[in-house]
């Protein structure tokens, strides 16, 4: 079983994803994790602008890399990630991971949202920022998320046809949501407890 969890940013999407795998006892990759493994391959520098998102930062960097590899900037970390999502079920948080597993048979793809308030007041709460602060890093996170997904996609990012299941995590606890992640999971795959 491999479940994706694509995420806005201070939607509490990441800490969703450290319960679902600590449930079900799968490894959890992010972007750290995700970049620590590439990095012990021998074609970590085809990989490192998908970890260093590069793409979104600089449009002449688009530009050059979609002319020099004729527009197939994910052929090498899509491979990474399907190589890595083979050896072991597991829980993969960004990446792209609900549109470069997509055809897997035991992939779900869930995508965590929230409304923008709810978002500026979780991290008022649990990193100290003051909301004008946490308004301008959610703008700003959200349209790197994008544009990072897009790049390598050419889909939009949010939208709920690009999931199995979306969740609003401002209607109910982060042990909630995991759970429910997880039985809906068991239940697309038609996993036997």
């Amino acid at each position: 079983m491999i479940i994706t969890i694509g995420r806005e940013y201070g939607s509490n999407g990441h800490r969703i994803g450290e319960l679902v795998a600590k449930k079900l006892g799968f490894t959890l990759y992010d972007k750290k994790s995700l970049e620590i493994e590439a990095k012990k391959t021998d074609y970590y520098d085809d990989l490192c602008s998908f970890y260093e998102e590069q793409p979104v930062n600089s449009l002449l960097y688009m530009i050059a890399t979609s002319s020099y590899n004729g527009g197939k900037q994910g052929k090498v970390p899509f491979e990474f990630i399907r190589q890595v999502a083979s050896r072991e079920s597991c829980v993969i948080i960004g990446r792209a991971g609900n549109y470069i597993l997509r055809d897997h048979p035991e992939h779900v793809s869930v995508f965590i949202h929230a409304p923008q308030e709810a978002k500026v007041e979780r991290m008022v709460t649990d990193y100290g920022v003051d909301a004008k602060k946490a308004l301008q890093k959610l703008e700003l996170e959200d349209k790197a998320r994008e544009g990072f997904h897009t790049y390598y996609t050419d889909e939009r990012w949010n939208l709920a046809t690009g999931y199995d299941l979306c969740i609003d995590s401002s209607t109910m606890s982060a042990e909630d949501i995991a759970e429910i992640i997880i039985a809906f999971a068991k239940k697309k795959l038609k996993v036997q407890e």
